[in-house]
């Protein structure tokens, strides 16, 4: 049994909609967010991200910059494509954002 099943486009188009400020990356395999804030409160909140990626046993590309973090994520165990382990992360760091106050 595969990890997970790629998701259609239609379903990746619907999914995308609740996830205001993500976006597809050009080759429509991942989801992309960038979020800004302060260098510090981005240090933090990459720190609670990464606790929610254990809990769900699944991990975004997270790069940390001066007032920026950015996320992407994608399946790589389907075949770098979008399943619904990645829309469960990204609604997870969303909300996680939020409570940081990220923009």
């Amino acid at each position: 049994m595969p990890y997970a099943e790629p998701l259609s486009r239609k379903e990746i188009e619907d999914r995308l909609a609740e996830l205001p400020g993500w976006e597809l990356t050009e080759d429509g395999t991942a989801l992309a967010r960038t979020y800004r804030l302060e260098h510090l409160p981005a240090a933090i909140l990459l720190l609670h991200i990464a606790g929610i990626q254990a809990e769900l046993n699944h991990h975004a590309d997270l790069t940390l910059g001066y007032n920026t973090l950015a996320v992407s994520l994608t399946t790589h165990a389907a075949g770098a494509q979008l399943t619904a382990k990645d829309f469960d992360l990204a609604t997870r760091i969303q909300a996680a954002a939020e409570a940081h106050q990220a923009a």
